[in-house]
């Protein structure tokens, strides 16, 4: 992946973000770690720019990426992933619209963050009218330990691949039936499936957060032992049918920028 060093002047039209030019913050801007971290969390971004002609200041909104970038490395955080789908497995996507997901050394941190004047008051207003976004802070999601047989992980699988589900559950039996027959069947383990959160925001930070609609973020190892799963058996002829008609989905795939 092309390090973030080399992106010069590139417009990333999904968040309004160009890189490469940098705006340095005062040194008053560099705020301490925060001193009471229960464990690791995620903030969760999802958003973007309908329509970059209605940006009243693209200027202003130009030097929002680097500024915010800067701030949240201070923060001994880093960025998971910055980006829009590499593929939409099922449902709409729009094509405006990314996600970034930022790792925490603690949740209390990210939000320590969110409300520091820094962010508030420097590098927030860079982006005001600029798009519309929505804002959680997760804890993360539980570890499983490794299946005892990952027969569906390819040997030469060694660029990892995060799937991000969007549900709206209407029918709970038929999803219970669904989430049951991938469990008997350990095929999400086997493909090396790890959850990096899931639910509801733990703190909802910017936006209209539907009450209704559950985030799951996955990490396979690569994006052939998500394929193996997802479009492979039993999962196609025998699970997936399970959750036909059990409410709405949205299932996309995106290159990371780095998994621990």
């Amino acid at each position: 992946m092309t390090p973030r060093t080399e992106l010069k002047t590139i417009f990333f039209a999904p968040l309004g973000l160009w890189l490469g030019t940098g705006v340095a913050l005062s040194d008053t801007a560099q705020p301490p770690v925060g001193q009471v971290c229960s464990k690791d969390g995620y903030m969760l971004v999802m958003g973007g720019i309908e329509d970059p002609t209605t940006v009243p200041d693209p200027e202003l909104a130009r030097s929002y990426g680097p500024a915010v970038w800067n701030l949240v490395e201070s923060y001994n955080a880093f960025y998971v992933l910055r980006g829009t789908p590499e593929t939409v497995y099922e449902g709409d996507w729009p094509a405006w619209k990314a996600a970034v997901i930022s790792k925490w050394p603690c949740r209390e941190t990210g939000l320590e963050f969110w409300n520091s004047d820094a962010y508030q008051n420097d590098v927030k207003p860079r982006r005001k009218d600029a798009g519309v976004y929505e804002v959680g802070m997760f804890n993360p999601g539980p570890q499983f330990p490794p299946a005892a047989h990952q027969d569906m992980v390819p040997p030469s699988c060694t660029n990892p691949h995060l799937v991000i589900t969007m549900s709206k559950v209407t029918d709970t039996e038929a999803y219970g039936r669904y989430t049951a027959a991938i469990q008997k069947t350990n095929i999400a383990r086997r493909a090396g499936f790890q959850l990096l959160l899931g639910g509801q925001p733990k703190e909802v930070l910017e936006g209209d957060w539907r009450s209704d609609y559950n985030t799951m973020v996955m990490v396979f190892p690569c994006k052939e032992a998500w394929q193996a799963f997802y479009a492979g058996e039993p999962y196609v002829s025998d699970i997936l049918p399970l959750r036909k008609d059990a409410g709405d989905f949205t299932i996309a795939g995106f290159e990371p920028e780095r998994i621990e």
